[in-house]
């Protein structure tokens, strides 16, 4: 609406009850779930028999961050059906680049509680990964960027948006 790239009143009309619905990588396990049934029903529509995720590719699903969310695991497990010859999907077949390891790696830090205010406290804990990301990468930006999953450029809007530039 700000940018005047959406119109208020339609904005007003539609915002009559809000749905937070959060993307993909915020949602866990419910990656495997999504998963499953993507193999079920493309897999039925392919004509494959029973059709089903190896270990190895469960857990890249898991450990995917998703920047396309559900239309692109929906591609990775068709791209996958279409390469098996039959049985389980192997982790190579579901063409997701695992991310790289960097020197300068941030351990988890668990989500807040969504009954506890979840929008405030993730930009507090936005914040606090991106002050522990600089630190250890001793000041330098691009190596910090690299180890958030970031571009250099998207992390200097962070740091300005959360005013740690100065």
């Amino acid at each position: 609406m700000a940018e005047g790239r959406f119109r208020e009143d339609l904005y007003y009309r539609l915002a009559v009850f809000r749905i937070h619905l959060p993307s993909l990588r915020e949602r866990g396990d419910d990656v495997l779930l999504l998963a499953d049934h993507f193999v079920r029903q493309l897999g039925g529509n392919m004509g494959k028999l029973e059709p089903g995720l190896s270990r190895e590719a469960r857990d890249l699903l898991v450990a995917h961050s998703w920047p396309g969310n559900i239309r692109e695991l929906q591609n990775a497990i068709e791209r996958a059906l279409i390469l098996a010859e039959g049985g389980l999907i192997s982790a190579g077949q579901l063409g997701i680049v695992p991310r790289p390891s960097h020197d300068v790696a941030i351990p988890g830090t668990p989500i807040p509680d969504i009954e506890h205010g979840t929008e405030v406290r993730l930009a507090e804990l936005e914040k606090q990964t991106i002050v522990e990301a600089l630190h250890r990468a001793n000041g330098n930006k691009t190596r910090a960027a690299a180890a958030l999953g970031l571009s250099r450029t998207q992390l200097l809007r962070r740091v300005r948006r959360f005013g740690l530039d100065a």
